[in-house]
């Protein structure tokens, strides 16, 4: 995994793209991998990049965070943050006594604990990734090289 993400930021600073539009992409991506999404992440990252006129590339690279192995400690997160935003209390239940509502609260507190921690994930990446780029191709600027060493 750590191979993709070092080829992905050395794509990205190769890249002709504007330092606007790559970490828009990433928070982008960020935002869309804590949502309940899972199996339909790749067709919301590529249709609301263009939306949004955002890196593709940039979103589909941080959408990889939720895959098979990560999506129950990532959903776990934000299940939890989702419960306690909306106030919800723990219950035991069992399968015999789960009620149509209790799926409605638990789908509420997928979504807005998803959000929560998605809107900031993305915030938090949209800064500092913005501000590294345009530090960044501002120095390769000013020695003069534009490869990426």
């Amino acid at each position: 995994m750590w191979k993709k993400v070092l080829r992905f930021i050395r794509r990205a600073l190769q890249s002709r793209a504007s330092p606007r539009e790559i970490a828009g992409g990433l928070a982008l991506g960020l935002l869309i991998n804590f949502t309940p999404t899972l199996g339909f992440q790749i067709p919301l990252a590529l249709s609301l990049s263009a939306l949004f006129r955002v890196n593709p590339l940039a979103a589909l690279a941080s959408i990889q965070i939720t895959n098979p192995l990560t999506a129950p400690f990532v959903y776990a997160l934000t299940y939890r943050v989702g419960k306690w935003l909306l106030g919800q209390r723990d219950r035991a239940l069992e399968l015999r006594e789960l009620e149509a509502m209790d799926l409605v609260r638990a789908g509420a507190a997928l979504w807005v604990g998803g959000l929560a921690v998605g809107v900031g994930a993305a915030l938090l990446a949209y800064v500092v990734t913005l501000w590294g780029l345009r530090r960044w191709r501002a120095r390769r600027r000013l020695h003069g090289s534009e490869s990426f060493a």
